[in-house]
């Protein structure tokens, strides 16, 4: 597949299925995505265009179609269940992408990223402006060393990814919002820093700095983001993040630790997600991953460091062996944050070695349809 992240694309036909009890539709699985449609409609080894349940379809588009009252609010492909069957995606006749006159030489192959063609965007939350507690003009930052965590695919699109063969590690999703730590070499000098250098008034570590933040912004520490506090900032400092990351980059060394040492996970609870806050009253934070000079740790190590070193909670792990469907889906479908009826949000899964290019999420379909009715606030 030409871009593992993608929410249009062109995918084959695997299988028609009859769902029970049901005269006027079907089930018909393309590239891995469930959808609902007229009987007849389609027929397996065909090419078709799916949307996920990510995907946002202009309403000119959905009209064409005559689907728009079928989308949710905004033109956003929803997640439904009809039958005991789930229904993940929209799927798009082949004609409405031979019948465009601007395609120029795209390739209506399998795997082909057709949102562009299609004007369909992915769903992004909408950004929130940052509030400032004392009402000053924030100072953005921008330390290169100071990584973004990678964005991992739906498993759903890359159809193969694991086998049996793979051995793998399973952790809960936490629906929260993103939070990394780092101590992580400076992006600049100060004037300051240069003359203790040059004279000898400091050691190795002057070239490395304490930085915390979200999934995209580096914080400042009068930055609150989209809360009415700062959490990343509240959460350090009820687990005392700084001086544990000074202290585990202190025992790698500053020659180790090169680049520095970043520390990711998802901080939740009250007040975080809307209509989601895991029966809490208060705010969690749970790790999931740790870099080291420009390097994930392999997942067991992670959970050693993060246990025993840092003494943080790492994110639940379901699983740890041999890939395999049938365990894979006894952890997404029927699981439920514990005392209540709330579906969790889903799973990630990790090659255990560490590859990078091995890792996806599978979410659960249930969690989708839960968090429309109930208005769940998006990930941040």
């Amino acid at each position: 597949m030409e871009n593992q992240n993608s929410v249009c694309f062109i995918a084959k036909i695997n299988e028609v299925r009859a769902i029970e009890g049901a005269d006027n539709i079907e089930l018909v699985i393309a590239g891995g995505w469930n959808a609902i449609t007229k009987k007849g409609e389609f027929k397996e080894g065909d090419l078709t265009v799916i949307a996920t349940t990510d995907s946002v379809i202009p309403e000119a588009f959905s009209e064409k179609m005559g689907v728009t009252s079928y989308l949710r609010k905004g033109g956003r492909v929803r997640t439904v269940k009809l039958r005991g069957v789930y229904s993940e995606c929209l799927i798009i006749p082949m004609t409405y992408l031979r019948g465009k006159t601007t395609m120029g030489d795209f390739d209506l192959k399998e795997g082909s990223d057709c949102m562009e063609f299609l004007g369909i965007i992915k769903y992004e939350p909408p950004v929130k402006q940052i509030q400032l507690a004392s009402g000053r003009k924030i100072k953005w930052r921008d330390n290169q060393n100071f990584h973004i965590y990678y964005k991992f695919p739906n498993l759903k699109n890359v159809d193969g990814m694991f086998t049996s063969e793979d051995f793998v590690q399973i952790t809960r999703k936490i629906h929260g919002t993103n939070a990394r730590y780092g101590i992580v070499k400076k992006g600049k000098l100060t004037f300051w820093d240069k003359v203790k250098k040059f004279f000898r008034l400091a050691d190795e570590w002057i070239d490395y700095e304490y930085i915390y933040g979200s999934h995209n912004c580096e914080k400042g520490s009068d930055s609150q983001g989209f809360y009415s506090t700062d959490v990343w900032r509240t959460v350090a400092e009820k687990y005392l993040i700084k001086q544990k990351l000074w202290q585990l980059a202190f025992t790698y060394g500053a020659k180790n630790i090169g680049e520095g040492i970043i520390l990711y996970g998802e901080i939740y609870g009250a007040g975080i997600q809307k209509n989601y806050e895991y029966g809490l009253k208060d705010i969690e934070f749970v790790g999931f991953d740790i870099k080291i000079n420009g390097e994930y740790l392999p997942t067991e190590t992670t959970a050693y460091e993060m246990v025993n070193e840092l003494q943080l909670e790492h994110v639940k792990v379901l699983y740890t062996g041999n890939w395999n469907q049938e365990i894979q889906d006894s952890f997404v479908f029927n699981n439920f944050i514990y005392g209540t009826k709330v579906p969790h949000e889903g799973i990630v899964i990790k090659d255990i070695s560490g590859d990078r290019k091995k890792v996806a999420k599978v979410i659960n379909p249930d969690y989708l349809i839960y968090g429309e009715k109930n208005d769940v606030g998006d990930s941040h």
